[in-house]
Formats: structure tokens, sequence, C-alpha cells
């Protein structure tokens, strides 16, 4: 067997293993019947009951999102719109695509009181459409895919010389560059640049930690917010130019994350 097939065979090893790690399951669902009765009690219209039973798999480290999306539905048929946003947002995450997610999430936005300045102006959107239209799942399998493909284009090449896999390899560098990069800000969004969701009916927006602190502002259920800084207790959030103030951490859910259910 020549040295150029020996390396095409442990690359493409290397890419099945990669991929394996990033798509395997979690341990068998011990879920599952939490997750069956979860359903039960959404069709029979005891939302809180179904609440309770996904946002226990949730609490257990799952992160679905059909999970976040059918508890996203059962805060919205329980009139707890903070938090149906909260977990539509978070299912987005994973299901960027999903038409029904988009519809009800879209709905859920229509009923909130609070409408904050567009953070990403549209031509953003349209000239950086991947990282808005897939999953950060599927941009980091997409950048690990693409960069083992370059170094194996480019590893035949040194070996072989033929000016085709240069070639090849030199048209996959470009996209294999973007999807890193992409993967890249996503870490470093999920990091350093935290959103959230105001979770209450009404929120005081205040100057200081203490409820004798003057009001700057009022948020209402479904605003969402960006995290600028956090103390044990309480956020300093910032809503739009100029508007930036301190709520209690119990007030708002962080999109990224995956609290303990929070009141309405």
């Amino acid at each position: 067997m020549s040295r150029y097939a020996i390396l095409l065979i442990q690359t493409l090893l290397g890419t099945a293993a990669a991929l394996l790690l990033l798509y395997a399951p979690s341990a068998a669902s011990p879920f599952a019947r939490q997750f069956i009765s979860g359903i039960e009690a959404y069709q029979a219209e005891r939302y809180i009951e179904a609440i309770e039973e996904w946002q226990a798999i949730a609490d257990g480290g799952i992160a679905n999102g059909e999970l976040f999306y059918n508890l996203g539905n059962a805060h919205l048929k329980a009139d707890h719109l903070g938090p149906a946003i909260l977990w539509y947002e978070r299912a987005l995450q994973l299901l960027p695509n999903d038409p029904d997610l988009h519809f009800n999430l879209n709905y859920a936005r229509s009923l909130t009181k609070d409408t904050p300045e567009e953070s990403t102006p549209p031509i953003v959107r349209i000239l950086f459409f991947w990282k808005y239209q897939l999953s950060r799942r599927i941009v980091t399998i997409a950048a690990v895919t693409g960069n083992i493909l370059f170094w194996l284009l480019f590893s035949g090449w040194r070996l072989t010389r033929r000016r085709g896999l240069l070639r090849a390899a030199v048209a996959t560098s470009v996209p294999a560059l973007i999807f890193v990069l992409t993967a890249a800000f996503n870490f470093y969004e999920t990091a350093h640049l935290k959103q959230a969701i105001i979770l209450p009916d009404t929120v005081s927006v205040r100057s200081g930690f203490q409820k004798t602190d003057t009001e700057l502002f009022v948020l209402h259920a479904g605003a969402k917010v960006q995290v600028v800084r956090d103390s044990k207790k309480h956020y300093q959030i910032g809503y739009s130019a100029g508007k930036t103030g301190w709520v209690d951490r119990n007030a708002a859910g962080l999109i990224d994350a995956v609290p303990p259910s929070p009141s309405k």
C-alpha cells in the first residue's frame, strides 16, 4: 500500500472519529419516561405539569432543540411570556431553520411590550448568512471537516505533487477558514457577549443594586437584553442605545444557560 493511500485512510478515520464525537448521543436517556409524561400532560392541557417534567430533563444537562421548543410551547400556553421566549431562543440556537419554531417565536415576540433597536443590521445578516442560518454545532462540524479535508488534500499534493490536489486544497481552504473563524466568533460570543430574556411581567431597571436606587427605565416580559456585567445577585444589562442599568439575576434568563425553571 502506498504512503499516500495510508495517509488517506488515516485522515478519513480521523474525520469519522471527530464527527462521531460531535454527533454521539448522550447515554441512553433515563429521561425518556419524563419526556413522554410531559407530552401526555401537555396534550391534556396540564401545562404546568408538562413544564415540570421537561424542565427536570433540561436541569439534567440535556440540551435538545425539540425539548427546548416544547418548553417554550408549554410556557406560552401557561401565559408565561418571558420564559416562553427564553426557551424558544434557546431552541433557536439548536434548530435555526425550524419553521414552526420561527413562527411561534415571532408570535410570542409580537406579544411583548418593548420594541428594542435592531442590534444586527440587515446587511450583516445577508453578508454573513451562514452564521444565522446554521446552528453553532453545524458550524463547528463544518470547521472541523473543512480543516481536515484541507490538510488531506495539501498532504496529498506534498506526496504526489499533483496540481489538481493543490488547486483543490486552495479551493477548500477558503470555506474552511470562513467556518473556523465563524466557530471562533461563536465561541467568543458565547463566552463574552451574553444575551438574556426578561422573565417577569415587569422589571424596574435601576442605577444600582438596591430597590431604593433610581429607576432608570422599565422592561417587560420577553424583552431581549445584553448582559454587560454580573455580580452574585444582579446583572447589569443593556437594552438599547443609552439604556443600561441593574436588575436582579432572577429577573433575566441567560439564553446560553440552562438554569432551573424561573418563576413567572
